[in-house]
């Protein structure tokens, strides 16, 4: 059966990267084997990594809780990226094949997120990470070899069943995306207001202060006129 693996997996915390893997050629995740990832027609890494940092992170919206989202945009043909957040205001960013079952990144990226040790070397991060994919290929194996079937007919079931389950977590995760957008937005308009009733009060304030000086200027001026015309008709 074939092995799924993901692309490209990187960690960073306030625009700097903590450390990130790719599948190289034989199928294991590091940096020892830097190069192609799976063939010649398939981006480096420096590409992954200059796509988050440029289109990826200025358009991450914080999630709470063990949720990922997958960007929108076609950041490269044949691919899709994922991303979530943790408390310490990390972001995880994955990038897969389109034919990947898109359950395998939102798994990854979960417990990734899940461990308590995130500040992974490159290193131990493609290990993690390699780690996971054999555990997830290990209980396809399970499936299969538990159905009882002929080698074929249960895999053309499994890809029956990832082709109906990416349908369905696509259309989940644009749910997702289009709440997330709407809460972003949403926060944006509740910033907006909270910035338009501190400028107005500052208004007020500046008017009140204004009417004040209007009206002390006034109350002087006509003192002034009052003493004059009393020094003009009394003391002359």
């Amino acid at each position: 059966m074939k092995r799924f693996n993901v692309s490209y997996v990187e960690v960073t915390k306030d625009g700097n990267t903590i450390s990130s893997c790719y599948d190289s050629n034989d199928g294991n995740f590091g940096r020892n084997t830097y190069g192609s990832i799976l063939n010649n027609s398939i981006p480096t890494p420096d590409i992954f990594h200059k796509l988050i940092h440029d289109m990826v992170l200025p358009k991450v919206i914080p999630v709470i809780g063990n949720k990922v989202t997958k960007v929108s945009l076609d950041l490269i043909d044949g691919f899709d990226c994922y991303y979530t957040t943790d408390e310490d205001d990390k972001v995880l960013i994955c990038f897969t094949q389109v034919d990947i079952p898109k359950i395998l990144p939102i798994r990854l990226l979960s417990e990734l997120k899940g461990e308590k040790k995130n500040n992974y070397s490159n290193n131990e991060l493609g290990a993690h990470v390699g780690k996971i994919l054999d555990e997830f290929h290990e209980e396809l194996m399970s499936y299969k070899n538990d159905s009882g079937q002929e080698g074929d007919t249960t895999e053309d079931d499994i890809q029956d069943i990832i082709k109906i389950m990416n349908n369905n977590i696509d259309k989940f995760l644009e749910r997702q995306e289009r709440i997330s957008l709407l809460v972003d937005k949403t926060s944006q308009l509740n910033d907006n207001s909270h910035n338009f009733k501190k400028k107005a009060a500052r208004i007020k304030e500046r008017m009140w202060w204004q009417r004040m000086k209007n009206t002390t200027l006034l109350m002087f001026a006509i003192i002034l006129t009052i003493s004059a015309l009393f020094i003009f008709f009394y003391v002359i």
